[in-house]
């Protein structure tokens, strides 16, 4: 009886055991499948916590107490006096480095990345996590993938100044930019390997003409670098300020002060071939359609074109603005591998095409909104950094080139609009948003985007339904510390039908877009995608129209009728 009753607990523990093993499976299962940004948002950082826990800890002795004088020291990282120079100690990112006197530090974004001037060279150093688990394959695919092609190399005048070396420590290669000459020209990328997912990213540039001579000390720095676990916590100590506008003049100050002062969002639509039918006849319709009257039209254009200056005259007397945005492609992005003029620009052999864009641009006279090389933290645009050089910088200069050239010619009446992508490809620390700003002077305007772009590609590249506030909460949990100072544009945004409730969702999305006080427009991209599988765009991937069927209909003239149009101030109107 005894035993009897024995085996039968015995068989119910054992039961619950395998109920609770199944419940647990499942749930991690769920979990691991969960697509919802905060919950996508968790597993990353678990991911990277695993990771850190098989990184050996610092060892005392290499704390930096051994050494001379701190130079600077806070919470997360400090720099110490050696006999040949100086340490950085990154304790939040778990790494040092030796590196020679006079080495000027910028940590003002160092949970990203940490910049370092030294009297040869300059150095990017940034820890990275690969969402492959080849390390290797990540690095060759995402980041050296043009580099090491030698057919871009060819067609942007790229020399390999030594080829790509890997060891079971680190890979190492050298590049020069041709025919640059009013800046550092010389490249030197190393990836560090940790033996985990996390890898770190060195970048120096210096005068490929001492490449030769610093070499040495190039590779001295590198065999120096020594990764351990993180510890400690690291801040950003950067906030942007709006410095820029003073440049505006007359009637575009006037505009921008309306963005600025607005009580709603004004509404803003991109139609496909906005240039002829769109404005003449697609945006019309709908306007009659909405009983609603758009204030921003969104048109493209790549290098090469001429201003749109028909187009943008039909904006300004139908009381709206021109949101040009201006991309330096002459592939419109297809041909990565081919040329790019971005890096034309940045040799400054494109100034006579920038001046006579410029000189185009203020004879229109009338204010518009100027958005220059949107998502260039992106892997899909022949403007990125990862196509050109692997370097944030030359998009910093090719701006500021630009915005001298249209202050020069007089084109004051441009508003300028910075505009990351609301995700990083490749997602690198070394490439986000911070990496690409312009500067305070030379911005006016935060263009975000972001789509919910469905769940057609949920199989392939977990793609997910997100709702308006999901993605822009996000952005502006990200963005209001350094960027609050602005007025936010929604340059492009729309919602998918494929996998949800779409007139839902637009419900949703004027029920919560009051609630982002910097968002003064948003524009509303009115086409599709489409599955690049299929030949001539058969099979819609994500359809975006605005007035997609009945129900999406309702929902927008709904709440478009939730939110008054407020008309800009035209002198025209004034007359």
């Amino acid at each position: 009886m005894v035993k009897t009753r024995k085996k039968r607990i015995f068989l119910m523990v054992l039961c619950t055991i395998f109920i609770l093993a199944v419940a647990t499976a499942g749930y991690v299962y769920k979990l691991y499948r969960d697509q919802d940004p905060v919950v996508m948002e968790l597993k990353d950082k678990l991911k990277i916590f695993l990771c850190d826990i098989k990184i050996p800890a610092l060892k005392d002795e290499e704390s930096g107490a051994v050494f001379g004088e701190t130079l600077y020291e806070d919470a997360g990282k400090k720099t110490v006096a050696t006999e040949s120079g100086v340490r950085l100690l990154h304790y939040a990112s778990g790494y040092y480095m030796d590196l020679p006197e006079g080495s000027q530090f910028d940590f003002s974004v160092s949970p990203s990345y940490v910049k370092i001037k030294t009297p040869d060279y300059n150095v990017t150093v940034s820890r990275e996590y690969s969402t492959e688990p080849d390390v290797t394959v990540f690095i060759d695919q995402y980041l050296d993938g043009f580099l090491l092609n030698e057919s871009y190399r060819a067609a942007n005048e790229i020399t390999l100044l030594s080829p790509r070396t890997r060891n079971e420590r680190y890979d190492i290669y050298s590049a020069r930019l041709d025919g640059y000459e009013e800046g550092y020209d010389g490249y030197t990328y190393v990836d560090i390997f940790t033996d985990t997912r996390i890898f770190y990213r060195l970048t120096f540039k210096f005068d490929s003409e001492r490449f030769e001579d610093i070499s040495d000390d190039i590779t001295s720095a590198v065999e120096s670098f020594h990764f351990f676990r993180p510890k400690g916590e690291d801040s950003y100590t950067v906030k942007y300020q709006n410095r820029s506008q003073e440049l505006l003049t007359g009637e575009a100050k006037r505009i921008y002060a309306d963005i600025q002062g607005s009580e709603h969002v004004r509404w803003g639509l991109f139609t496909e071939d906005v240039y002829d039918t769109g404005i003449n006849k697609t945006i019309p319709h709908y306007e009659e359609l909405l009983d609603y009257k758009f204030s921003v039209v969104l048109g493209y254009m790549q290098f090469g074109d001429d201003f749109p200056t028909d187009f943008a005259e039909k904006c300004y007397e139908n009381g709206k603005v021109m949101l040009l945005t201006y991309q330096a492609t002459r592939t419109n992005n297809v041909d990565l591998l081919a040329r790019t003029p971005q890096l034309d620009i940045l040799r400054g052999r494109e100034d006579q095409e920038i001046r006579q864009l410029a000189r185009a641009a203020a004879d229109f006279g009338k204010p518009f909104l100027f958005r220059l090389g949107n998502e260039m933290n992106s892997d899909w645009t022949s403007y990125s950094g990862v196509v050109n050089m692997i370097d944030p910088e030359v998009y910093v200069a090719v701006w500021q080139r630009m915005y001298r050239i249209f202050m020069e010619e007089g084109a004051t009446n441009a508003i300028w609009v910075y505009n990351p992508n609301d995700k990083c490809f490749p997602p690198c620390n070394w490439n986000d948003i911070h990496a690409y700003y312009p500067g305070d002077e030379y911005v006016q305007l935060i263009g975000v985007t972001g789509y919910n772009t469905g769940t057609y590609y949920a199989e392939t590249n977990k793609e997910s339904w997100r709702e308006f506030d999901d993605i822009y909460g996000r952005i502006q949990r990200e963005y209001s510390p350094f960027f609050s100072d602005f007025p936010w544009i929604i340059t492009e945004f729309a919602s998918s039908s494929i996998g949800g409730d779409k007139a839902a969702w637009i419900d949703n999305m004027f029920r919560d877009i009051d609630g982002f006080e910097n968002i003064k427009v948003a524009v509303w991209f009115d086409y599709a995608d489409f599955d690049p599988n299929y030949p001539d765009n058969t099979v819609v991937s994500r359809p975006y129209w605005l007035l997609e069927n009945e129900d999406v209909a309702v929902s927008v003239k709904s709440g478009l009728a939730l939110h008054p149009r407020e008309d800009w101030y035209f002198e025209s109107q004034s007359e």
